[in-house]
């Protein structure tokens, strides 16, 4: 389900989510994170299970509540939402060394509720700023301490008159004087009228710049990203109802600096004449004279684990698709996907089950749920992955 072509869907899934999440957490003993270091071919160099003393659920049900990232000295650092035995949610901060044990744990905020992490980006100092995809913005230093927080949608919605109604961000890059450049949406989209806001924010979250812009057809929008010609790229959730139509396809727009539309493109592989399709957008990316598009493709089934197959298009300057296929491995996932939005938890069916096995099992007992797995590369061309083990009662 897109986070924004279907709003009052996603809100009651949401609600049903935490009511459930309510239901279990008692079910829990403990929880562990598992964090394990690939070599570039895939195979296990080590396996760090690092405790989670006083959190109950550990991101349960949440697995992209955080995020990780690889540190200048093969380290790790992660931050993401933990919730005690209670149900209080705290923002926990960690560091390891380049072998995976703990450098130091930190809380630097309270925030009663979790979010979301949309990215880290880290300073040259050694401090780090956490995104949450609400838009809290927190900064630490080198050693977990917190220097601040700022809410950028509150920056946002107090400038030039703008009345915020759903504000949701769905771009974010860093440009290179370390600044944060964000695409977000606004408005209600049940009446269609929304606009695009695009903003510069400082590292601490200090609002720079801020542009609005209308948004003439926002119906299924879910990615946007800007092109170097000062258009649009956008990516919508496309829906063939035609006679022997496929189901959810992927619809790529680009614009010119008007935001008029200069061309479109219909992505997805899954095909068939009996039942409906499942291409769900991963990222776009521009490189060159093009724009390379990462998706998932499966069919639409009960069974939520029917494996996806990940693609990767490849569309010309005009739209026309270059070609389109299909990754079978870790080393097929470009390193734009991981730079641009952090660690993602997309490519579960693309890791080794020798090596989810293992993170399972190592170093521990009882027959742990191992799940909320997030990959990255890492520096020396292999592979991190993070995930949270769950002890049941």
């Amino acid at each position: 389900m897109k986070r924004t072509a279907y709003l009052s869907l996603v809100t009651v899934f949401f609600l049903l989510l935490v009511a459930f999440a309510g239901c279990i957490e008692g079910s829990f003993v403990k929880t562990e994170t598992v964090l394990v270091k690939l070599d570039s071919q895939e195979n296990i160099q080590w396996i760090s299970v690092i405790q989670n003393p006083d959190y109950a659920t550990a991101t349960a049900l949440a697995p992209r509540y955080y995020r990780f990232i690889q540190t200048l000295d093969n380290g790790f650092f992660v931050a993401g939402y933990y919730s005690n035995k209670s149900g209080y949610t705290t923002l926990r901060v960690f560091r390891t060394d380049s072998n995976g044990n703990p450098l130091w744990d930190q809380k630097p905020a309270d925030t009663g509720m979790g979010g979301e992490i949309r990215s880290i980006f880290p300073w040259d100092d050694g401090g780090y700023s956490i995104l949450g995809r609400d838009g809290l913005v927190f900064t630490i230093d080198s050693s977990g301490r917190p220097l601040g927080a700022t809410n950028i949608m509150d920056s946002i919605c107090r400038t030039n008159g703008t009345v915020c109604y759903d504000l949701t961000p769905v771009s974010l890059k860093q440009d290179p004087e370390g600044s944060l450049n964000w695409i977000l949406t606004n408005g209600n989209f049940s009446t269609s009228k929304i606009t695009l806001i695009t903003a510069t924010v400082a590292r601490n979250g200090t609002l720079l710049t801020k542009e609005s812009l209308p948004l003439k057809d926002p119906e299924g929008v879910t990615d946007i990203i800007r092109t170097d010609d000062n258009g649009l790229l956008f990516g919508k959730e496309y829906i063939d109802y035609s006679p022997g139509g496929t189901g959810y396809e992927i619809l790529i727009e680009k614009t010119d600096a008007s935001l008029a539309i200069s061309w479109d493109a219909v992505l997805g592989t899954c095909n068939t004449k009996t039942s409906f399709c499942n291409n769900n957008l991963i990222g776009m990316h521009e490189s060159g004279d093009g724009y390379d598009i990462i998706y998932q493709s499966h069919l639409q089934h009960s069974n939520e684990s029917v494996p996806a197959d990940t693609i990767s298009a490849r569309l010309d300057s005009q739209g026309h698709i270059v070609r389109q296929d299909k990754i079978s491995d870790l080393s097929g996932i470009p390193a734009w996907i991981f730079s641009e939005d952090g660690s993602r938890t997309d490519f579960i069916d693309l890791i080794p089950k020798n090596v989810l096995d293992s993170a399972a099992n190592a170093h521990g007992g009882n027959n742990p749920t191992f799940g909320s797995i997030s990959l990255i590369r890492t520096a020396d061309g292999g592979y991190a992955l993070l995930g949270t083990r769950y002890y049941w009662s």
